[in-house]
């Protein structure tokens, strides 16, 4: 994505949606720049919401603490570290918190987001516009039976504190 405004030119905006990817969600959480960006956009916000890790990054400055968030299902404990209750759902909504485990479940989240702005009938043109009509070739992710990317799963969650130590530091300073 290419930014084509600055954050003090939309400082309150209705919605807000924070993406996230595995290589810049930990970088992200320790700038204190877009944090401060994410703190005050928040407080005025219609919607705040996360794709994938970007649910960190809200909760990396206290939010969603204490509400059920998801993000994706590698980093489940670093949330958890952060105050959120996780649940393994593809999207998750509270009160005007909303959250997607992954970029395709950030679709789902979408079309129930449109929906929601507008009206389902809305929701649905774009889901036609999109063609979008999962069936994945191989069904449900088995969360139980990951293979070897359990290893990675045990690592992150066991790095969990370490990783939420530095934003949780900056989050007590600017309270």
């Amino acid at each position: 994505m290419i930014p084509i405004h600055t954050f003090e030119e939309v400082p309150h905006p209705s919605v807000l949606l924070v993406p996230g990817n595995r290589t810049s969600t930990f970088k992200a959480m320790g700038n204190e720049v877009l944090r401060s960006y994410v703190r005050s956009a928040t407080e005025t916000a219609e919607v705040a919401g996360s794709i994938c890790t970007g649910a960190l990054i809200l909760a990396s400055v206290g939010l969603p603490e204490g509400r059920q968030a998801t993000t994706h299902w590698l980093y489940y404990k670093i949330l958890e570290e952060f105050g959120a209750k996780y649940v393994r759902k593809r999207w998750v909504e509270d009160g005007k918190f909303i959250s997607s485990a992954g970029v395709t479940a950030g679709i789902d989240m979408a079309l129930h987001l449109a929906a929601r702005l507008t009206d389902e009938e809305i929701g649905r043109r774009v889901q036609r516009s999109l063609g979008y009509d999962p069936h994945p070739p191989f069904g449900g992710m088995d969360y139980d039976h990951l293979g070897p990317i359990s290893a990675v799963r045990a690592g992150l969650s066991l790095a969990a504190p370490v990783i939420a130590a530095k934003p949780k530091r900056l989050t007590k300073q600017n309270r």
